[in-house]
């Protein structure tokens, strides 16, 4: 009796004393996976609604992922049709916005062409004009003073010379003749001019009346990196080109090796794609390394 009271006091202390070994919680998947173990991605499925082929998209897809391996200097993210996270390619409505707003840009493109054009042509012809019109006004003012020498002259002039001034006369007469004309020639100038600035004018409202009175606020999402434990899944809704859409690639790509959003506007991990954005930058590398580095 005394016995199984001296185990049973034992085993009580030894639950009561015994050290804690509970295991450390693991990191999540996304934040370990992208330092220590490659991530395998594969092209799931394309909308038709998007009119791309896997044959375009998947090069599209494999520049962006080498793009982040050459980077980091390892193969973090690798081609794997049969084993790895699916990115699928899902139309709606954004992408509808996304080709509106392609063709809106094409068709201000095309109007800005146009009118750098008309407006080169009316500087030029405006430049030919104000020469003109200084010429004119310098002929006009020589006129007038020899009209004014003239009349002098006569006034002062004998009988005799009545024949040199009547010639003299003659002379100013065509010449002001000739004046009228030019006058005439530059008023039909100003004419033209008016009616090609007016219609530089009418380019540039036609132009601006494309645009929308509300512009779009921006596309909420135009990829989206989903992930549960290990899983992931990666989904594109929109893009205007393959440039944009490498863009799109690379950043969901990003999230996919556990990196947030960036507060730097030319970094890939920002939050909203913008026109500073051209590809990873050192705020992208520096980000995955000092993730790994904090995980050691």
């Amino acid at each position: 009796m005394i016995l199984r009271l001296l185990l049973l006091v034992a085993a009580l202390l030894l639950w009561v004393f015994w050290p804690d070994n509970t295991p450390v919680k693991p990191l999540p998947a996304s934040k370990t996976a992208s330092c220590f173990q490659q991530i395998s991605w594969r092209l799931d499925s394309i909308d038709p609604a998007f009119g791309l082929s896997a044959e375009q998209a998947l090069p599209l897809l494999q520049d962006a992922a080498n793009q982040w391996n050459q980077a980091l200097g390892k193969e973090v993210l690798r081609y794997d049709p049969q084993q790895g996270f699916p990115v699928r390619f899902i139309f709606d409505a954004r992408q509808q916005q996304q080709l509106e707003q392609l063709m809106l840009e094409r068709n201000l493109h095309r109007y800005d062409n146009r009118i750098e054009d008309q407006q080169r042509d009316f500087e030029q012809q405006l430049a030919e004009f104000q020469q003109l019109k200084d010429e004119f006004a310098e002929k006009d003012r020589q006129l007038a003073a020899d009209i004014q020498a003239f009349n002098q002259k006569a006034q002062q002039a004998d009988p005799g010379a009545a024949a040199l001034l009547g010639k003299e006369q003659a002379e100013l007469l065509s010449r002001q003749k000739e004046h009228a004309l030019e006058a005439e020639q530059l008023d039909a100038l100003t004419e033209k001019l008016q009616d090609r600035q007016q219609q530089l004018n009418n380019t540039i409202a036609d132009r601006n009346a494309l645009i929308p009175e509300q512009q779009p606020t921006g596309l909420a999402e135009v990829g989206l990196l989903e992930q549960q434990g290990a899983n992931r899944m990666m989904t594109i809704f929109a893009y205007k080109d393959a440039h944009h859409l490498t863009l799109t690639l690379l950043h969901e790509f990003g999230h996919a090796l556990g990196l947030d959003h960036l507060a730097d506007r030319s970094s890939i991990m920002h939050s909203q794609l913008n026109g500073s954005q051209q590809g990873l930058t050192s705020a992208d590398i520096q980000a995955w390394q000092q993730q790994c580095s904090a995980r050691g």
